[in-house]
């Protein structure tokens, strides 16, 4: 598992936006559709797409998506900075990355046997985003992304699957799903609104939660009480964060903290 150390979190604010890694392999390019699809003209995030390609043939996949979204989409170069209301597709036989903000494009680590290029960005991204990071895994076979999205939920981030009854091949969405590090089990189609859930959460300053240090402080209080869990050494801001994203994963609406705490104090 990462250090936490080494990739603090970091809040989407004014200059910045959630950067969402996607995975795909086999009947990835038809959920890849309904995604983009389903998404807001100008959603305000930016889209990475890590789909498995033979390296011996030019990829169409950036001609395909194109006229399914109103986002920018075009091959991924070296050097590329991630923008907002564009998507990026990795290009055939290389792995792409991500490092302060910027798309790396190297030659794969092995020539042969198994290549991870989903593994590979999403560990970058969550070096690199923290908490801004998203990962979504689309249909495909084997388990490349399981670790990936691994660092994503260990750094905060959120981590989505395609539902296995809707993927056309569903070894990659139910490997990931079997890791336990998935949030949500979603349509190809829903996951646009579970984005703007996380969007919303993400903006949302500390002072927006009324009290919210003494609500948390009664919180954890009770939990030790009530509870085998004792979140007292817990740093506040990791838990305002798990909290808040909990909050925007069930569409409830801010501020709570201090209603979680009359609710619970009136059992």
């Amino acid at each position: 598992m990462p250090d936490k150390r080494q990739a603090p979190p970091k809040t989407v604010g004014a200059d910045n936006f959630l950067i969402v890694g996607i995975g795909a392999s086999a009947g990835g390019l038809e959920a890849c559709r309904k995604f983009i699809h389903a998404l807001p003209r100008s959603p305000g995030m930016g889209f990475v797409l890590i789909q498995h390609l033979d390296p011996a043939h030019e990829s169409m996949v950036a001609e395909l998506l194109s006229d399914q979204t109103a986002l920018v989409v075009r091959q991924a170069r070296d050097g590329d900075r991630v923008e907002r209301d564009h998507l990026y597709i990795i290009p055939p036989g290389s792995y792409l990355s991500i490092r302060q903000g910027l798309l790396r494009l190297t030659p794969p680590l092995v020539r042969h046997g198994a290549r991870l290029p989903i593994d590979f960005f999403l560990q970058s991204l969550a070096d690199d985003c923290g908490d801004r990071a998203v990962a979504i895994i689309l249909s495909g076979t084997g388990a490349d992304g399981n670790a990936g999205l691994k660092w994503i939920k260990q750094y905060g981030g959120l981590v989505i699957a395609q539902n296995p009854e809707e993927a056309g091949y569903d070894g990659m969405p139910r490997s990931a799903i079997g890791t336990g590090a998935v949030d949500l089990i979603l349509t190809a189609a829903d996951m646009a609104a579970a984005l703007r859930n996380r969007a919303r959460e993400a903006t949302i300053p500390h002072a927006a939660l009324p009290q919210a240090d003494a609500a948390l402080a009664g919180i954890i209080k009770l939990l030790r009480a009530r509870t085998k869990h004792d979140f007292t050494h817990y740093k506040h801001g990791t838990l305002e964060r798990r909290i808040a994203q909990r909050m925007a994963i069930n569409a409830i609406e801010p501020p709570t903290m201090g209603h979680y705490l009359t609710l619970l104090g009136n059992d």
